[in-house]
């Protein structure tokens, strides 16, 4: 079974790219869990928005929008 795809786009350059693999420096104390993936192409390091409290935020934010009609 093929593991899942993680699609990410980096909020600074916009490249899309698959996030699994692309964590933050192995080096770094909190590597193991970590939520935060780097962009391949600029080097700029974010949080997963599909997972953990920015993952909740989005969610809430988008279902939020959606209720909201312009009149």
């Amino acid at each position: 079974m093929a593991p899942a795809t993680r699609h990410e786009r980096c909020p600074l350059c916009g490249h899309a790219f698959d996030g699994e693999g692309q964590g933050c420096r192995p080096s770094c104390p909190l590597a193991k869990g970590c939520r935060v993936v780097c962009c391949p192409s600029c080097g700029y390091s974010f949080p997963q928005e599909q997972a953990g409290l920015a993952g909740r935020l989005r969610r809430a934010l988008d279902g939020f929008g959606r209720g909201r009609k312009s009149a």
